[in-house]
């Protein structure tokens, strides 16, 4: 349980919700509620290292700063550290005047080339078996439900694959690698990755949210001898892939190989519904799941008004007609004007 100084719990359990925003200089805020007692609000301004926060009790703010992990045990647990600050503080450093100032990174001419990252080439094993179970994916959503497949997203540039894992010093899973070869991510498809909530696939770039929104979950609320995968919380390792509306995410721990699901303040779970031996192994057991009419882990396929894929704990019965086509064309993409720039 989490519990604050200065704060009685007086019946019931605590509740407690959390807003957590994107990692670019959004605010985040947080609610709990006492039932039978009082409530307590606090708002989070900023973003990446650095968070200012404010609470209608003083003492909530006191006790979320000292409980949070220290730089060395964020690193510890694969996170960049995170420091917090009184949004008091702050008021009173700035001169009692608030810091409205927003600054842009603005683009700069350099005579310097862009760096260049060489692609590398996933296990042809792994990448053959991904390659399949898209295949019959594809396929089966063209004949069924293609709007789900017109929203799928475009291939993946192996040279924005290659700059994403060299500038974060991290490599993505064969599997994962060679799916956004396929698809970069299906914002809003409801591609099948659905249990109780729904998952969508992550775009390439949008993992590194995903990653934030875990760390700052980690480092502000785990207890630090909590704070490593083998204790079954959150790892800045694992490599989330998809998420849901709810904030849940599927990851895979590129130690294993295993799909596990995340969850804020909760331990990560391997098992039921959605975890799977590996990410291939997940994208057999949809391919097959739609091919057969399902169950994938006691859900159904479906198919909408929309000609868009969904679940259902009940057999959808015959497939809805007039949902058959196939996606829209590739657009060709256009050769970028030569750029020797820098961000600053």
């Amino acid at each position: 349980m989490i519990k604050f100084r200065g704060l009685r719990l007086v019946s019931g359990a605590l509740i407690v919700v959390m807003v957590l925003g994107g990692a670019n200089g959004s605010s985040t805020g947080f609610s709990a509620f006492w039932e039978g007692a009082s409530y307590v609000s606090c708002s989070y301004l900023g973003g990446g290292s650095h968070l200012s926060i404010s609470c209608s009790d003083p003492a909530v703010e006191t006790d979320i700063i000292d409980r949070m992990l220290t730089p060395a045990q964020a690193r510890a647990a694969g996170c960049d550290p995170i420091t917090i600050t009184r949004a008091s503080d702050d008021w009173e450093a700035d001169g009692g005047e608030a810091d409205d100032a927003v600054v842009m990174p603005q683009m700069v001419a350099t005579g310097e080339p862009e760096a260049t990252y060489a692609p590398r080439t996933p296990d042809p094993a792994v990448t053959a078996r991904v390659a399949r179970s898209w295949d019959r994916i594809e396929r089966w959503l063209g004949a069924h439900a293609s709007a789900t497949l017109r929203k799928l997203g475009d291939p993946a540039k192996p040279e924005d694959l290659a700059q994403w894992e060299a500038t974060r010093g991290r490599r993505l899973p064969d599997a994962l690698y060679a799916s956004f070869r396929r698809h970069n991510g299906s914002p809003g498809s409801n591609l099948g990755l659905q249990a109780p909530p729904a998952y969508d696939l992550l775009d390439l770039y949008s993992i590194d949210s995903a990653l934030w929104r875990r760390c700052q979950e980690l480092i502000l609320w785990s207890d630090a001898r909590d704070a490593d995968a083998e204790n079954g919380r959150w790892h800045g390792s694992l490599v989330p892939f998809a998420d849901s509306i709810e904030g849940r995410n599927l990851f895979i721990d590129p130690r294993t190989g295993r799909v596990g699901q995340a969850s804020w303040l909760s331990r990560v779970n391997y098992g039921e519904p959605m975890g799977w031996p590996s990410y291939a192994d997940l994208l057999e057991g949809l391919a097959d799941a739609l091919e057969r009419g399902g169950p994938l882990r006691g859900w159904y396929p479906v198919v909408t008004a929309g000609c868009e894929l969904g679940w259902a704990r009940n057999p959808g019965g015959p497939q809805r007609g007039g949902c058959a086509g196939g996606p829209p064309p590739t657009p060709s993409p256009t050769p970028a004007a030569p750029s020797h720039r820098r961000w600053s």
